[in-house]
């Protein structure tokens, strides 16, 4: 499988050198390319990105917020003139730190981590997952239970546990959100809240700041730093 690489950089001549780079190398996809952090934000989702190359110093937004944002959700290159950030980014669980103007071999260097990183995942995956269901540790001990996506409506952070929503069904895991979101198919679910993940097939109302889902009296949060990316989200089933 190819890695789908989604280039975030307001400067379309970095974004020029880096499409360039990608489409040298076999094994990497160009799904997608902006100069805009906030539609960036989206297309990690729309695009079904593996790997964003991430410019720093933007002007509608940093890199290093739209990392925070991005929560895990994708592993980042940064690409950037400025080294000042390079510890910072490292803390932030990048995948690697280019400074412009970037070699080629350096680029290559950085990609292939990416490639070990997938395989180390592979080997090292506690849980069995495929393309409609995952299996989670439970409460009881020795126990696991296996989830349908398409059951799930909602996913709660509570605590130290997450609480997947099933109609009346809650289930406790032992897990952080960053933890789940890594392993669900981003086109099954949207982040809209630090707190909350929904099944984008169940919502069938947004209202304000809220969202509506079905099988659900409850209205859950739908947060300012995750609204942009929501309605990019949605965008093409909006009609206008």
């Amino acid at each position: 499988m190819p890695v789908r690489c989604l280039i975030i950089d307001d400067e379309q001549p970095a974004i020029d050198v880096l499409e360039n780079y990608i489409k040298r190398i076999p094994h990497l996809q160009l799904v997608g390319a902006t100069t805009n952090p906030l539609s960036g934000i989206a297309m990690v989702e729309s695009c079904q990105a593996d790997l964003v190359f991430l410019d720093i110093q933007m002007d509608e937004m940093t890199g290093i917020n739209v990392l925070k944002i991005l929560d895990g959700r994708v592993k980042v290159i940064f690409c950037t003139a400025y080294s000042e950030f390079a510890a910072l980014s490292y803390d932030l669980n990048a995948l690697d730190y280019l400074m412009k103007p970037i070699p080629f071999d350096r680029f290559v260097q950085a990609v292939s981590k990416m490639r070990v990183i997938d395989k180390v995942t592979q080997s090292n995956s506690v849980s069995e997952i495929s393309n409609d269901y995952i299996f989670v540790k439970t409460e009881q001990k020795g126990k696991m239970l296996k989830i349908a996506f398409d059951d799930i409506d909602y996913i709660e952070a509570m605590g130290n546990y997450i609480a997947f929503v099933r109609g009346r069904n809650r289930t406790l895991v032992y897990c952080s959100m960053k933890d789940i979101e890594s392993h669900l198919p981003v086109n099954y679910f949207l982040r809209i809240h630090k707190s909350y993940i929904v099944a984008k097939r169940k919502i069938i109302v947004v209202e304000n700041n809220c969202i509506h889902i079905d099988n659900q009296s409850e209205k859950l949060p739908l947060s300012n730093t995750h609204k942009a990316a929501f309605m990019q989200a949605i965008d093409s089933k909006l009609l206008r």
